[in-house]
């Protein structure tokens, strides 16, 4: 895809990045294949393609995000299966992360969206808020009717109850008998919550072949949330807690690996290295490329 970025515009690395995203682009469609919003849609602009000729034309012509780019955008699942059917490379993630970002910035979205989004990101990176929205939930649910479509939807998916972790909660689980590998364990904001078994077994697992489990408290949400709602201020908060967190326990106890259990955070994770690549502070983009590094799914 042929691109038209001016030599100022070039100047920033987001959009030295982007065109050479775009670029990559040969309008093939393969992705929309795989694209479950286009599939149930149907609206060229609810596929990757589509909505990659609107990112363009919004980053080319430096302009403020509208309603029309703000809906399509907002309708992606991030859930990426364009990026493993498209034959040219096209980094979406990084693309579309960059375009949410700019809409953050440059686009008001009317008040109960602006509500919403700030709800959730305020509530879902929080075990202790979750679980008390969803006790909340549960007492409204028999007025749901009365709500927007939204929140009524929300109320709807929310679980009756909320299971318990077998784990005691600390932050080092030691391993069954001899040691043979430590790992630091990310255990997710929501799964803590609703599937905490994921994690008791996963630690169980792992102590049992011998892997010394660390779980640090200092960790906090990895960011991904707010990364993708395009509030680049709170994610990077996030981020850099975490790789300090991370890299700590890394120089203190030799971690062979960062395991996740949830593969959205894994995600983030990964690319911790790539957000931080033109950081002004030299030491962080070091930590942030370790920790990326380190990072592994638990399967």
């Amino acid at each position: 895809m042929q691109t038209n970025f001016t030599k100022k515009q070039l100047q920033d690395s987001n959009i030295i990045s982007a065109d050479g995203i775009l670029r990559k682009c040969v309008h093939c469609g393969f992705c929309n294949a795989t694209c479950p919003t286009y599939q149930v849609v149907g609206d060229e602009l609810d596929g990757p393609r589509g909505r990659i000729y609107l990112i363009k034309d919004m980053l080319e012509n430096d302009k403020p995000a509208n309603e029309k780019i703000a809906k399509h955008i907002d309708r992606c699942l991030s859930c990426y299966s364009c990026m493993t059917t498209c034959p040219s490379g096209v980094n979406y993630m990084h693309l579309v992360d960059h375009a949410r970002n700019h809409i953050e910035k440059t686009y008001t979205r009317p008040f109960f969206d602006r509500f919403i989004r700030s709800l959730l990101s305020k509530i879902l990176p929080s075990p202790t808020l979750f679980k008390m929205a969803g006790y909340s939930a549960r007492l409204f649910s028999p007025l749901k009717f009365l709500f927007p479509k939204k929140i009524k939807n929300m109320l709807k998916y929310m679980p009756n109850s909320f299971p318990t972790s077998k784990q005691e909660n600390k932050e080092i689980y030691p391993s069954a008998g001899k040691t043979y590998a430590r790992v630091a364990l990310l255990t997710g904001c929501v799964q803590r919550v609703i599937s905490p078994q994921i994690n008791d077994a996963t630690i169980e697992i792992l102590n049992r072949h011998g892997v010394e489990v660390i779980v640090p408290k200092q960790v906090v949400c990895c960011g991904s949330l707010n990364h993708h709602l395009g509030k680049e201020d709170l994610a990077h908060r996030s981020f850099i807690n975490n790789i300090n967190s991370w890299f700590k326990w890394y120089e203190e106890k030799s971690l062979d690996a960062i395991l996740v259990t949830t593969s959205g955070c894994g995600t983030t994770l990964k690319d911790y290295g790539y957000i931080f690549r033109d950081h002004p502070d030299k030491e962080l983009r070091k930590k942030a490329k370790i920790v990326s590094s380190l990072a592994k799914d638990v399967t």
